[in-house]
């Protein structure tokens, strides 16, 4: 290879490339932290337009399962409980419905544990202590608020006649209360993100919550970092 083919090869793939990222089939930008977003991009055939419902969604790019599928055209529902955490979605995904609103099993009062690493905030007591003790991370704040459940939300602020392509749910140490306190009759996203810390493979395979989900219909695809993904078979 000469030095001209050399400078070209260079020029494609160090520079033009990063311009055709999302373009190509095989080169693609992922916001998530495990790639989560790369594979529910093959399992929904990179289809352009879609609904998606994030739940303790963070930041409206850093390690967002979602950003990706915004930049595509999709639109949906953000979700966290951390004051003023919509401000900046309202700014970067002004398409989107963000709401900071806490979630739980039941409408019910709870203490919401804010740290100075925000993605560790919760509403478990246990996990705050965990995160305070073993993971010492600075906690900044903790106050009472109420919270809604995953139903009343979603028949609230869910479109009329929209169907959820993609749930995304990541709120430390609660993920499967919040699925539970879903009306699965009603509201069956095709697919399903949600975390479970500290399992293998088979572990979570075997787990309570994908059990019950592959008795209404979904199968369990993959699990990707601490995140597991399934999708339903009868969309």
């Amino acid at each position: 290879m000469n030095w001209l083919e050399i400078l070209k090869q260079n020029l494609r793939f160090k520079i033009w490339a990063k311009y055709k990222a999302n373009i190509y089939p095989s080169f693609y930008y992922s916001h998530s932290q495990f790639g989560e977003d790369m594979v529910v991009r093959h399992l929904t055939d990179g289809k352009t337009q879609g609904f998606y419902v994030d739940i303790g969604a963070f930041h409206p790019v850093y390690l967002s399962n979602t950003y990706h599928f915004y930049c595509k055209g999709w639109q949906g529902i953000n979700i966290d409980g951390r004051p003023k955490s919509m401000e900046l979605f309202q700014v970067l995904r002004p398409k989107d419905i963000n709401l900071e609103i806490c979630l739980s099993s039941e409408e019910k009062d709870v203490t919401f544990f804010s740290f100075e690493q925000s993605p560790y905030d919760t509403i478990n007591p246990s996990v705050a202590e965990e995160v305070i003790n073993e993971k010492k991370i600075k906690l900044l704040n903790k106050f009472s608020m109420k919270s809604r459940t995953l139903e009343s939300v979603l028949e609230e602020n869910l479109p009329d006649g929209k169907k959820i392509d993609l749930m995304n749910i990541d709120v430390e140490g609660i993920d499967e209360e919040i699925l539970m306190s879903n009306n699965w009759q009603k509201f069956k996203p095709r697919i399903i993100i949600f975390e479970k810390h500290n399992v293998s493979f088979r572990e979570a395979s075997d787990s309570s919550i994908v059990v019950f989900l592959e008795k209404i219909g979904y199968e369990f695809v993959t699990k990707v970092g601490f995140s597991l993904i399934m999708i339903n078979k009868h969309y």
